[in-house]
């Protein structure tokens, strides 16, 4: 292509203001912003590292391990008694595969509020409690028209 053709060929009108991916190359690009988030060179303190252990630790102990195996038991009763067909190749496996993955997150799930609880309770200089007991007043606001 001659130079000629290049300047009047419009996919390359404006090739020379912007190298950005926008479909119209008419109009200039966008300032570059350099925008970061305000807690990305966040150090948790001692205090909030061992309350996630230990959000982490019970939740998996006391609502994970329980509903996993209730679920993979009942799972494994079902497929045993005929209520469920076992898969031609695999067997049993992938039903119950999804049963111990399926109580792995409910039990996740389940523990949310207990750890909500535990942040909340962090020292009044910790920003992590004082974001969650800020959240949770936001959110836990008395609704005036259930009153009514």
């Amino acid at each position: 292509m001659s130079a000629k053709n290049e300047k009047n060929d419009p996919d390359k009108k404006g090739e020379s203001n912007c190298n950005c991916y926008s479909k119209s190359r008419s109009k200039t690009c966008p300032p570059v912003l350099n925008i970061t988030h305000p807690l990305r060179y966040y150090e948790f303190t001692q205090d909030e590292i061992k309350a996630l252990e230990e959000c982490d630790k019970e939740s998996f102990y006391h609502r994970c391990l329980p509903f996993s195996t209730l679920f993979a038991s009942v799972t494994y009763a079902a497929i045993r008694w005929g209520f469920l067909k076992r898969n031609p190749h695999f067997g049993p496996y992938p039903k119950l595969l999804l049963a111990v993955l399926f109580g792995h997150f409910y039990g996740r799930y389940h523990f949310i509020p207990d750890c909500d609880r535990k942040l909340r309770k962090l020292p009044a200089n910790s920003h992590l409690g004082n974001v969650m007991r800020k959240y949770h007043c936001e959110k836990n606001t008395p609704d005036p028209m259930k009153r009514r």
